[in-house]
């Protein structure tokens, strides 16, 4: 899939590049946000939102990959999912792991010149980068944090909660599950490309 696109690599980026990666960027977005309301709903289960979203959001990457495989998309996609990101709220950190995801993003996909398994990997990188960047904030902010939550429209008991699972063992689970479950989008989203959107980005 991506190996037989990544002769294309060391294009240049067009026009309806950028249209195709802001397109796919802003669905990326909106795939993670769902899952950020559903999940959120219960602050011990809001730290697996990137992990579960990586799943659905691995067809996503995929796509974009093999439909745009030149240097710079990924990072250009980023920073519009991290813009999108600051416009709806969210705080600070969460963007600037959205972009230094993208940036690591394209330096592992570079290094294993846009195969399939770098591009996976690559999600794999910029998912965990998204979550340390969401979850960083609440040791910059430190007792302030619960404030933060609760100036955003949360419940007191809703941030102790989230800090509380910061403490937690399964906090280490949450991260570990930030690199499982891009693996599990990343091949999943090569499956349905192949079936499905071959002929559209060839």
């Amino acid at each position: 899939m991506v190996t037989a696109a990544s002769a294309q690599g060391s294009a240049k980026l067009q026009g309806k590049d950028f249209i195709f990666i802001a397109i796919f960027g802003l669905l990326l977005f909106i795939v993670f946000f769902v899952f950020a309301m559903v999940l959120g709903m219960n602050a011990n289960t809001f730290w697996f939102t990137h992990a579960i979203g990586a799943i659905p959001g691995g067809i996503v990457w995929m796509y974009l990959a093999a439909r745009v495989p030149k240097p710079g998309a990924t990072a250009i996609m980023s920073i519009i999912v991290a813009i999108v990101g600051l416009l709806l709220g969210m705080l600070w950190t969460g963007p600037a792991g959205i972009v230094v995801g993208g940036a690591l993003a394209e330096i592992v996909m570079a290094a294993g010149k846009r195969s399939k398994v770098a591009v996976i990997a690559a999600f794999a990188v910029w998912t965990l980068c998204f979550w340390l960047g969401q979850e960083s904030m609440v040791f910059l902010a430190g007792g302030s944090y619960v404030d933060m939550v609760v100036q955003s429209g949360m419940s007191r008991e809703y941030g102790e909660t989230l800090v509380g699972f910061m403490q937690s063992p399964l906090i280490v689970v949450a991260g570990v599950l930030c690199v499982i479950g891009p693996i599990i989008g990343g091949i999943l989203g090569s499956k349905v490309f192949s079936k499905h959107f071959a002929r559209i980005a060839a």
